[in-house]
């Protein structure tokens, strides 16, 4: 190890820090008195400068999704020297958009009649598999929000709680990147001609949806059946988690 970031500050647990760090590509150390973490891409970094820039996108994605919060930086570790040298990179603090999303919780009881020793293997064996599903959820959200600025973006706009005819196509933009890219995306995520003009009526056209639609101008539906409101949003949701999801996929290869 040539390069290690504190963590000045955390809301979560070691093995959640770690598990999560490792998702992004880095190594939680256990250290006092703050834990680290490092990379192969940070020890490849010649200066600690680029070193914090790289530790920066961790902190934004921990507090843009809302997973960790408090999540907070201390000093860059320079380790090729006995005793580590110790940069401190002074930076000006920007404001960190978050969204928190809740999830459903739901309490799931033993079975009847288990013995004492079941009845404790149960419970911890319950134990594991809810950490790993809140992993999971964790994971979604916080490994394409760091992977592509883009996702970051999408993760905003889907948290809206009243999301209009703009910011679904803006979302649905954000996935497909470019018009020039629209043939060969909609063959990917398994989006039919049809099914992309019945979004486009209600999105753009306010004689289908009103001003909740993007367009000030009315024109005739592309489509004998466009989508609802509700459809729109369903439709964009599909498709924003099967690209998120795309994205990580990519990361994993």
């Amino acid at each position: 190890m040539r390069w290690a970031v504190e963590i000045q500050s955390t809301d979560l647990e070691h093995r959640n820090l770690s598990d999560l760090l490792a998702g992004l590509g880095f190594e939680a150390v256990d250290a006092s008195p703050f834990p680290l973490f490092t990379s192969k891409i940070m020890n490849a970094c010649t200066t600690a400068s680029d070193v914090f820039e790289l530790a920066k996108r961790v902190r934004m994605a921990m507090k843009r999704t809302g997973t960790d919060p408090e999540f907070q930086l201390g000093s860059v570790l320079d380790f090729s020297s006995n005793p580590p040298r110790r940069h401190a990179v002074l930076e000006v603090q920007s404001a960190v958009h978050m969204q928190f999303v809740g999830s459903p919780t739901l309490t799931v009881w033993p079975p009847c009649g288990l013995a004492e020793d079941e009845l404790e293997t149960w419970r911890k064996n319950q134990a594991e598999r809810e950490y790993q599903l809140m992993l999971n959820r964790q994971r979604a959200t916080l490994e394409p929000v760091f992977l592509d600025d883009s996702a970051g973006k999408m993760h905003d706009l889907l948290s809206e709680v009243a999301p209009t005819g703009e910011t679904l196509y803006k979302i649905y933009e954000l996935a497909e990147g470019h018009p020039r890219n629209r043939s060969l995306f909609q063959s990917q995520f398994g989006i039919s001609s049809e099914e992309f003009r019945r979004f486009q009526d209600a999105v753009h056209n306010p004689a289908v949806t009103g001003d909740w639609a993007r367009h000030a101008y009315t024109d005739n539906p592309r489509s004998d059946r466009p989508m609802s409101k509700s459809e729109a949003e369903s439709f964009v949701r599909r498709i924003a988690n099967q690209w998120l999801q795309s994205l990580r996929n990519a990361h994993k290869v």
